[in-house]
């Protein structure tokens, strides 16, 4: 866990938490396949990415605006890297998680020229909290355990806010020791996003347990996927 945490610092100095990527110009679900289909990836990959993401565009857990600038930047990658990076993505939208984040978080690492590892590594990390946040959340009963494939529900905003909150705090280069400021810094979250992005009747029942214990909770399993 140490080695990790060291790491998420030096993803947090090296820039790549900071800012948002801006969206790409007007593109359709068409563009998005299109781009996909022209990618230099195994015809496997391509075959299994083309159902999911198709689907992910129906669902709302993937927008063009962001699915064309990344694809277009993973077009000029190698194919190891290009493979690598939708695996990571797939088994996202496997999962029926909100994915644009996770692309953007991505593409503003390629943009800056960060090193592979680096890219990686917080893809893998932002991935391993949304897997981190739905099992404890599902395991107090804050969330529905729905079946796998499910299409995203209003709990999946839940999800991606409260992990996006902790991975923000970590990244940051703040220590998972530290349960207090952490459950502040997601509550204050939660709060600002409560009535606007995020329902009360999802939000309110979280809120009202939220504690130290429950962010270092799901810190814990993400940073070490053993426990899982």
């Amino acid at each position: 866990m140490r080695t990790l945490f060291a790491g998420l610092v030096l993803l947090a100095m090296a820039g790549l938490v900071s800012g948002q990527v801006p969206l790409g110009p007007a593109a359709s679900p068409n563009d998005v396949l299109a781009l996909l289909q022209s990618l230099s990836i195994s015809p496997e990959l391509k075959s299994e990415l083309l159902g999911e993401v198709s689907s992910a565009l129906a669902t709302g857990q993937l927008s063009p605006g962001v699915a064309v600038p990344f694809l277009q930047a993973l077009s000029a990658l190698p194919q190891a890297q290009i493979e690598q990076t939708l695996n990571i993505v797939r088994e996202a939208l496997g999962e029926k998680f909100i994915v644009d984040p996770l692309l953007n978080e991505t593409l503003k690492g390629l943009r800056l020229a960060r090193p592979w590892p680096e890219v990686m590594g917080m893809l893998q990390l932002r991935l391993a909290l949304l897997t981190a946040t739905r099992t404890v959340l599902q395991a107090h009963g804050l969330v529905p355990i729905t079946p796998k494939g499910t299409s995203p529900s209003p709990f999946t905003k839940l999800v991606l806010e409260l992990a996006w909150a902790i991975g923000d705090y970590l990244t940051s280069g703040g220590s998972p020791a530290d349960g207090a400021t952490m459950e502040s810094m997601v509550r204050n979250r939660l709060v600002r996003l409560r009535g606007t992005a995020l329902p009360p009747e999802v939000v309110d029942p979280l809120i009202a347990v939220l504690s130290p214990a429950l962010v270092q909770e799901i810190a814990g399993l993400a940073l070490n996927p053993e426990r899982r």
